[in-house]
């Protein structure tokens, strides 16, 4: 009997390379073996040694310390941001995405038995080491063109969400009117600290006093951003799209809450059927249990009624002259 190969195809039998913009670009660095060779998969081989596992290495560690050193040459922010932004550029969903628009499936080649759809980040990786193995010319522009893409452009524009009290504050002055707010610190005639929201003219904003150096600056940058905050709020609670706005959301709210406390009671209700419907399962088991006893307790005493009559039957009968004779016999 033949013997059947494990093995898939290889790359030259029925394949047909995709076209477009993308692989005219991909032609200056890679040639069609060369692609196939970086994206077969080691199990594609029965013998061990051989696939991409040494690409995927490279790609996994040297070409993200090579975009590393990018973003810490070319790129403003303090460590714990860069490494945030590395780890964005390299998460599995965007690399699953690249596989996909850059049609890898076609130069993939693995056993039967991989599961190609739930490594396709593996095969980006193995791109990438290659790539990492490249001229620097040529990797840098594979990065700004392909890793540092307009896609991503979010995560250099970011800003922190929770920006302290006298930050949002300095924010809504300088969107205002271009000036700036700061907090000068002092001590008055009673050896309090005294904070002070100080605009960049000049003037004075609000001040607050404490014994504690850290109560009267949150007490200052507090009162000043309500402040700045008081007339755009009242614009805001005046508007009719805010104020409708409200009102959709406090339904929404509410119409939350009914669904849940209509689930929460459907839920008590269907365990309060279980529990009723098991006691009554129990409570009919335990009647069959009571009759079968009651009718066995009945049976046992006709039983012992139907004895008790024939033993007194017995005796109720006259006695023969013979055995009359035989007991007078008895007697002498």
């Amino acid at each position: 009997m033949e013997e059947k190969h494990t093995q898939q195809p290889r790359p030259r039998d029925n394949f047909k390379a995709p076209e477009g913009p993308l692989y005219n670009d991909f032609r200056k660095i890679f040639s069609r073996s060369k692609l196939r060779e970086v994206l077969t998969h080691s199990s594609f081989y029965e013998k061990e040694g051989k696939g991409n596992s040494r690409y995927v290495f490279a790609g996994m560690s040297v070409f993200k310390g090579q975009v590393a050193e990018v973003l810490f040459k070319y790129f403003t922010g303090d460590g714990t941001r860069l490494q945030h932004i590395l780890g964005n550029l390299f998460r599995n969903e965007r690399l699953e995405r690249m596989f996909d628009a850059w049609k890898l499936r076609p130069f993939v080649r693995s056993g039967e038995r991989f599961d190609i759809d739930a490594h396709k980040h593996i095969f980006v990786y193995a791109l990438f080491g290659y790539v990492s193995t490249l001229d620097e010319d040529i990797r840098n522009w594979f990065i700004s063109k392909y890793i540092l893409s307009d896609d991503v452009k979010h995560l250099f524009t970011h800003r922190k969400r929770n920006l302290s009290v006298i930050a949002q504050a300095d924010e809504i002055v300088r969107q205002t009117d271009g000036r700036r707010l700061s907090l000068e610190m002092s001590l008055t005639e009673d050896s309090l600290h005294r904070a002070s929201a100080v605009l960049s003219d000049g003037t004075v904003l609000c001040e607050a006093s404490s014994k504690s150096w850290r109560y009267a600056r949150t007490k200052a940058a507090k009162t000043a951003l309500n402040i700045l905050a008081t007339p755009g709020r009242k614009a805001l609670l005046s508007n009719p799209d805010y104020q409708a706005r409200v009102l959709a959301k406090l339904e929404e709210e509410k119409a939350k809450r009914a669904q849940a406390i209509a689930e929460r009671d459907a839920a008590k209700e269907a365990l309060r059927i279980k529990a009723e419907q098991e006691r009554a399962a129990v409570a009919k088991a335990r009647d069959a249990k009571r009759r079968s006893s009651q009718a066995e307790a009945k049976k046992r005493r006709a039983e012992n009624a139907a004895r008790a009559a024939a033993k007194a039957a017995k005796e109720a009968r006259p006695m023969s002259a013979r055995k009359r004779r035989h007991l007078e016999d008895k007697k002498k």
